[in-house]
């Protein structure tokens, strides 16, 4: 009975020290081969379900890798599976991942699948004319320093939040330029606390435009979902949410909306885990 109840109690002991063992392993950093294209094949990628790396790596020259996407609703629920190796890496645009790994330094971007990819903008396709007048001008306009100064500070947000300028909306007839967009995503566009004032790279560009119309900027936020149904039905004029001009053919097919030239050029990352030192 002795002997029974030492064997008991060295079990529990060592039962005792396994566990957090174990939890701290599956929790830890763990070393990988670094990514390349020739060993992409097979890994576990995150999107965020129906964004631009979500639809390109769809597409029929990604078909070979045969990757394991997994689809997030939220970047902080793609976040928590790459901190826990749940994912081999997780994919986004690199003005978004410029800020995500500066603000989480235990992520890094290791690889570049997609490179130089325009993005434009969600039009109302009713408004020919406006979605007309904005091609012509952001044509112009990444030919100015202004549009350089933009890209510049985007790509500045690598290390440090983003530099936002104050351009004045001048307003000198009575159009209005209603615009959808969202909050909290830097360096786009987001509500700057100090000030509570709009800020971002995209607020930049579309004040431009609407200055060279003389037409007043109405920000109006909203969800994805109710941008689209909006714009669709002419209650927005565009939404500041640049896409993959890819999704051209879906957004004319879907419903009441339609593409813009391209405004940015964008590449698609892969962020994972900083390898141990």
């Amino acid at each position: 009975m002795k002997e029974f109840r030492l064997k008991k109690i060295w079990g529990i002991v060592i039962s005792l020290l396994l566990v957090p063992a174990l939890l701290l392993t599956g929790c830890s950093k763990q070393v990988h081969d670094p990514l390349t294209m020739e060993n992409l094949a097979g890994k576990r990628i995150g999107v965020m379900n129906g964004y631009s790396s979500d639809y390109i790596f769809c597409m029929d020259e990604y078909k070979s890798y045969n990757l394991q996407l997994y689809r997030f609703d939220m970047y902080s629920d793609m976040e928590l599976a790459l901190r826990f190796n749940r994912l081999d890496a997780a994919s986004m645009e690199n003005d978004e991942a410029y800020v995500f790994c500066r603000i989480m330094p235990d992520f890094v971007i290791q690889l570049v699948p997609v490179n130089d990819m325009e993005f434009g903008y969600p039009f109302c396709a009713d408004k020919t004319e406006l979605l007309a007048q904005f091609n012509q001008w952001v044509k112009d306009f990444r030919k100015t320093a202004e549009y350089t100064d933009i890209v510049k500070r985007v790509e500045a947000t690598r290390e440090a939040p983003y530099q936002a300028k104050k351009i004045e909306n001048i307003v000198t007839t009575d159009k209005v330029l209603k615009v959808g967009l969202f909050d909290g995503w830097e360096p786009v566009s987001y509500i700057n606390t100090a000030t509570d004032e709009w800020e971002g790279s995209d607020i930049e560009l579309i004040t431009y435009f609407a200055n060279s119309l003389g037409a007043k900027v109405e920000l109006e936020p909203k969800s994805y979902q109710q941008m689209l149904i909006e714009l669709g039905n002419g209650m927005l004029d565009v939404m500041l949410c640049p896409e993959t001009l890819l999704y051209q053919k879906d957004m004319e097919m879907g419903s009441n909306v339609t593409m813009s030239d391209g405004v940015f050029l964008k590449d698609i990352v892969l962020l994972v885990n900083k390898e141990e030192p």
